[in-house]
């Protein structure tokens, strides 16, 4: 198959940043950029041929974190996003039981509440809950995804009513009578999640695909995605099975990396009976990186930090794993050939992961690793040296900053925000800064995530002048972020990234050249066309 994609304005992102009129792709791969003169002289019998009317051309987005799997289920729930306040939460639950008509018995799921500005001041919990309904059992997911909530129903058909169940971690809120209020903190929301029916293979794969059709009307060509997380699915055998029966079937929509998230000990010895290593794989479907979690979320304050937070100063937040365990279990990753990415919101979490990367680095000082933390929100210029100094990369949900500026100095105080979600400070000491979403924590639409690293404003445009507007970066360096970055950090700069002979014509046309228009106005910017492998994907 061969695709002319001529009359661009194409932002090669190559090292000398040329631009380019016409591209051509011939089986999945770029073949010749140039002039439209150049490439269609090139041209033969029945190539396709793409006018991009003089708009802005370039490589695809690869969004470096997200929860694919997640994301395509939630489609399937109650979305409660857009709810702002506890009634609210209430009115759509009931909303989508009569809409889907769920029976009695059954279980009822929903996602995406954030009680932050709810005038009721507080969560929901099982009370909130048990006024949808007592006839079914409900289960509902804070947008963090480091909280969940149920009802009565729910608490008494798995029988923690009666007894509390074991948790390792997290925390299973009772109140003053011992009794279970319906929220389960960081992990101890797997006592919930663990529980319910398992999606199965079948519904595992219509998730990935629904989701992928989503990001692709997005410009999103290429993921990295945390899906062994959503332990509702089925376990890490059954989406591994999904997933390469979707790539063996030609089925997958985008190219996907997946992150292995393998929390305890035993499901990390059992994958390693596979022997995959980070990038095996297909040009569509990839072993990634192993996942741990040093820390939760700051909107709850469960971010590990070094000082209290400011505005609960007994609070230091929780780490989720020792150090003693993080360095094993990173060592151990790497002796079967697998990196490891951390997530990491505090600065306490960050410094755990940087202590476990460490003595790796050091003891094979002429290897390429690219160990990575993930969100990196709460620095110190400390910390980012040590980033650069062992190489690691920086993996920044730039996005975050549109819905943290409003918490963030509330958490941490004024002086350690400045120094916090310090994406422009990355860049400055020389560290690889991969971009990503969370999704569907938040937006996927990475236009959403260059404004609001450009212009550090929040979701009404405040404060005019940027949060800690020194920490803003070029719409270039947010680019590189969901480009050239994220294609580093899965080692697949050769292949992806940029418009070059020989990497994959993965593009996107954009309405607006967000090079040179107001900055003002970035998340005003679509994506017109996406193009996967040469094939045009996607078309608005």
């Amino acid at each position: 198959m061969r695709t002319i994609l001529k009359n661009g304005r194409c932002h090669t992102l190559n090292e000398n940043n040329d631009i380019v009129e016409a591209i051509l792709a011939e089986n999945g791969k770029i073949a010749a950029v140039g002039t439209n003169e150049e490439i269609m002289k090139l041209a033969k019998d029945g190539d396709a041929i793409i006018d991009a009317g003089g708009k802005t051309v370039m490589p695809g987005f690869y969004d470096s974190h997200m929860h694919l799997l997640s994301y395509g289920y939630s489609l399937t729930m109650a979305y409660l996003d857009d709810c702002n306040s506890i009634e609210d939460v209430i009115t759509t639950l009931k909303k989508y039981i009569e809409d889907n008509n769920i029976p009695p018995g059954t279980w009822v799921e929903g996602r995406g509440w954030n009680e932050t500005n709810y005038p009721e001041g507080r969560m929901p919990n099982r009370f909130d809950l048990d006024r949808v309904s007592t006839e079914h059992m409900i289960s509902i997911g804070r947008s963090c995804s480091f909280i969940c909530i149920t009802n009565t129903k729910a608490l008494s058909e798995l029988g923690f009513m009666e007894k509390l169940p074991d948790v390792s971690s997290g925390m299973v809120e009772v109140d003053e009578n011992g009794v279970p209020t319906g929220i389960f903190r960081g992990e101890a929301k797997e006592a919930v999640y663990s529980r319910l029916p398992k999606l199965g293979v079948e519904r595992i794969k219509q998730s990935i695909v629904a989701a992928c059709e989503k990001y692709k009307e997005a410009g999103i060509t290429s993921a990295e995605t945390d899906d062994f997380e959503l332990t509702r699915a089925g376990d890490f055998n059954d989406i591994l099975k999904a997933y390469k029966e979707l790539d063996e079937a030609g089925e997958l929509p985008i190219r996907v990396n997946l992150m292995l998230y393998l929390p305890e000990d035993e499901q990390q010895q059992e994958f390693y009976k596979y022997g995959f290593k980070t990038g095996d794989g297909s040009d569509f479907f990839r072993i990634g990186k192993f996942k741990l979690l040093t820390d939760g979320s700051l909107g709850v304050r469960e971010a590990a930090l070094l000082e209290p937070y400011a505005d609960d100063p007994t609070n230091y937040g929780g780490p989720l794993v020792t150090q003693e365990a993080i360095c094993r279990k990173v060592k151990d990753a790497y002796e079967h050939g697998l990196i490891t990415v951390c997530d990491g919101m505090g600065d306490f979490g960050i410094y755990l992961a940087l202590k476990a990367y460490e003595p790796i680095v050091a003891a094979h000082p002429d290897e390429d690793l690219r160990f990575g933390i993930d969100h990196c929100q709460i620095t110190t210029e400390g910390l980012i040296e040590e980033y650069a100094r062992l190489g690691v990369v920086a993996g920044c949900e730039l996005v975050f900053v549109k819905s943290d500026i409003e918490i963030a100095e509330d958490r941490v105080g004024k002086h350690r925000a400045s120094l916090s979600y310090n994406w422009k400070r990355f860049f400055d000491n020389g560290c690889v800064v991969a971009a990503g979403s969370d999704s569907p924590v938040e937006d996927y639409n990475p236009m959403l995530g260059i404004e609001g690293a450009v212009n550090r404003r929040d979701w009404d445009n405040q404060p005019p002048e940027g949060w800690f507007s020194e920490q803003c970066i070029t719409v270039e360096q947010a680019v590189q972020a969901f480009t050239t970055g994220a294609a580093y950090a899965n080692y697949e700069e050769n292949e992806k990234g940029t418009i070059e002979v020989g990497k994959f014509a993965d593009l996107i046309v954009l309405s607006d050249d967000i090079f040179s228009m107001n900055k003002d106005d970035l998340a005003k910017a679509k994506v017109e066309k996406t193009i996967i492998g040469g094939e045009l994907v996607y078309s608005a």
